[in-house]
This record gives C-alpha cells, structure tokens and sequence, in this order.
C-alpha cells in the first residue's frame, strides 16, 4: 500500500486560502513585521486586518522566518493524517527558513518522515512547482521520485525581477552584494535574474531597456533547454500606472506573449509596490 504524503510550502509561494484548499496544498505562514512594532502572520486576513499594503507604501516591512515551535506544530498537525511530509520553504538566498526545517526534520520525531527539499524557485514559479508535486502525489509517486521531478522543474524555470524599490530591497538584504554597489544611485533600476545564485544582468534609468534585456535573458535561457514555455508577468493591482503602462507597451514591441498574475504579497515587504518579475515555466509542467 502506498504511503500518504502531504506537500507543504509557506505563504512565499502566494497562495490564497482558495486555492490552498482547491489543490489540496499545506501552507505554513511567515512572519510579517509591520514599523518594526506589529509581528503578524502572513495571511489574507491578516494583511487585510493591519492595512499591509498601506504600511508598504508609506512605512517599514520586514520578514521573519516560522519559529521551530510552529514548523514543528504544523509538522505534528500533517503527520496525524498523513505518512510523510514533502516540505518545500521559501528559496534558502531569501531566508534561514530551509536551514530551520532541514535541521528539526531530522529531528527524532521526523525524521524518515519529513523531507524538506532545497529549491531555489519563488512566488509565482513556487506556487506551480508545489502545484506540481502534488499532482505527482496523485499519480502515486514516491517520494524520491516526486522530489526528483521537481529538481528538474526548478532547473527549467526562469525567474527574473525588476525590484520597485532598490532602496527597500538593499536594507532588507535580501540579495547582498548584487546591489551594494546601487545603493548610492536609488534612482538606477536593477534586473535580478533569480536562481541558485540570484545575479544582477541589467542596470538602466528606465523600465523600457530592463524589459527588453530581460527578453533576450530569456530567450537565451530558453534556447537551451528547448521546452515551449508559457511566460507570466507578476504585479501587484497597486504597480503604478507609469511602470506597468512602460512594461506592457515595451513587451508589446517585443511581440511577447503573457498571462499577468499577483506577486505573493510577502515579496512585496521588500521589493515595493512598483515591482515587476516574469516568470516563465515550462507548458508541460503547468496543472
């Protein structure tokens, strides 16, 4: 008989109560710190509750990882119905949150029991990678085989993001050294292609160029690994009209193709309202 196995994620992959439900998906909150006075969980009702989206536009955010009290009370709350536990957290260049679970998954109490996978995706391509893996669970794979074929979705996924504010994304210190040497010029964009190490590949004064450097990323990328991709342009509905108007028309010229989804709100703590990233993942992969 086979074993019953759970998948797991965080709020950084962006789902909403709805959709957790709708595929069956654990999800394990992160921590939001609001003007460095209000810690809260990363939830719908909590960013609506304590006015989220105002406090990122005109004060200080900041994130916070799950405590080992609460990975292992989710931990303990799965295994009661289920056999095992795959565990996918927000990307380890993003947060100590892999290397708090890694380490209590081979605790006593979990280990055999709970696997938690290394990956680099995030928000949007998280989502469908964890998607993904619990399509596998229903096909009755493994759990070697399931982490197997989500290894090779990551490595086939591109990730690229023009942050809305270097400023907020440089204090947060999210990417290190990539921006260190932008701090002193605010005013310059920055395109991060994200991956196992997030790398800075454009600089420019204006949304236009970055686009069009991130295009040509991309086809380069995706010459490569010879899939037919679908590509998605993440926002946020507060992206100022300037910045979304800019990125729209240049992709337009670009002959580009996108389906637009929201950015996980957890990202935007760092990035600002005004970011922008594209996804691209392979058609095969999508559920």
């Amino acid at each position: 008989m086979s074993k019953k196995i759970a998948i797991l994620t965080d709020s950084s992959a962006g789902f909403t109560d709805k959709e957790a439900k709708k595929y069956g998906i654990f999800v394990l909150p992160l921590h939001i710190i609001l003007d460095n006075e209000i810690d809260i969980y990363d939830t719908e009702e909590n960013r609506e509750k304590f006015n989220f989206i105002e406090t990122v536009r005109s004060g200080i955010t900041k994130t916070s990882q799950a405590s080992n009290g609460e990975l292992m009370q989710k931990y303990d709350e799965i295994l009661k119905d289920y056999d095992e536990i795959i565990h996918y957290p927000i990307a380890e260049k993003l947060s100590s949150q892999y290397a708090t679970a890694y380490t209590i998954s081979h605790e006593e109490d979990y280990k055999g029991k709970v696997h938690v996978v290394r990956n680099h995706t995030a928000a949007f391509a998280l989502k469908n990678l964890v998607i993904y893996a619990q399509s596998l669970v229903e096909e009755n794979k493994t759990v070697e085989e399931i982490i197997a074929k989500t290894n090779e979705f990551e490595k086939e996924s591109y990730m690229a993001m023009i942050p809305g504010s270097v400023d907020r994304l440089a204090k947060g210190g999210r990417v290190g050294k990539i921006l260190i040497s932008l701090i002193s010029l605010l005013k310059i964009k920055v395109l991060i292609q994200w991956g196992e190490t997030p790398k800075k590949i454009g600089t420019s004064r204006t949304i236009n160029s970055l686009i069009e450097t991130l295009v040509e990323s991309f086809k380069n990328f995706a010459s490569k690994i010879k899939e037919t991709y679908q590509i998605f342009v993440l926002k946020t509905a507060e992206c100022s009209p300037k910045v979304w108007d800019s990125t729209v028309q240049k992709l337009s010229e670009l002959n580009v193709s996108y389906k637009v989804e929201d950015i996980a709100p957890i990202f935007l703590a760092h990035a600002g309202l005004d970011t922008i990233a594209v996804i691209a993942l392979p058609q095969k992969y999508l559920k």
